[in-house]
């Protein structure tokens, strides 16, 4: 889990106070997004709401430090997916991940959406490099004839979202993994050959600030 101990000569207990910090964020954010206090984050993690201001300066800062690591293992995951042999199972192993870490944490889903002013610059970089490398999954799904032509990596991205509000409509349960349907049905629309033509412009990047 990335950001756990990287305060090179800290002392053990210091170490130990950031990592309760790191994790019980993590956990805080993923079941209520980033409403949440810093008195809370510091009952789960076991420490007083002064060690978290001595540790991070700021809950914003520590809510920073939690997602850089979120979007470093979605970096991880796609670098992985990259690798694979078949263009079209990396994609759709990505966008799988990718649906699943915005379902698994409610703050993530809710940072990946959010177009309020500018992202702080290390978040910035890491959101360049994710579309760089949907856009590479994207390429390589394309040219091997697997992804239908139409299809962008903005709309993989969007498309990752689909999931976020399946659990019930109209009386039916979708049930815990209900998502995973969804997402599998969705990734059957946009393999090659597509049938119905897309209507309206591509999604596009939203500037940055």
């Amino acid at each position: 889990m990335p950001e756990l101990d990287a305060v090179p000569g800290a002392r053990a207990d210091a170490r130990r106070n950031r990592r309760q910090l790191i994790i019980a964020t993590r956990e805080a954010i993923a079941a209520r997004g980033l409403d949440v206090s810093a008195l809370d984050i510091a009952k789960a993690a076991g420490v007083g709401v002064g060690t978290l201001y001595r540790r991070f300066g700021t809950k914003e800062a520590l809510f920073d430090a939690v997602v850089l690591g979120l979007y470093d293992e979605l970096l991880e995951t796609a670098r992985a997916c990259l690798e694979r042999g078949d263009p079209w199972e990396g994609l759709a192993e990505f966008v799988m991940e990718l649906a699943g870490a915005h379902r698994d944490s409610r703050g993530l889903a809710e940072v990946t959406a959010s177009c309020e002013g500018p992202p702080q610059p290390e978040l910035a970089q890491r959101t360049v490099a994710l579309q760089e490398a949907v856009a590479r999954l994207t390429e390589r799904a394309h040219a091997a004839g697997a992804l239908r032509a139409d299809v962008t990596w903005m709309d993989i991205l969007i498309c990752s979202r689909a999931p976020l509000d399946v659990d019930y409509c109209l009386g039916v349960d979708a049930g815990p993994d209900g998502w995973r349907r969804v997402v599998t049905i969705l990734l059957d629309g946009i393999r090659a050959p597509g049938r119905t033509p897309l209507e309206g412009p591509a999604p596009r990047v939203q500037p940055a600030g």
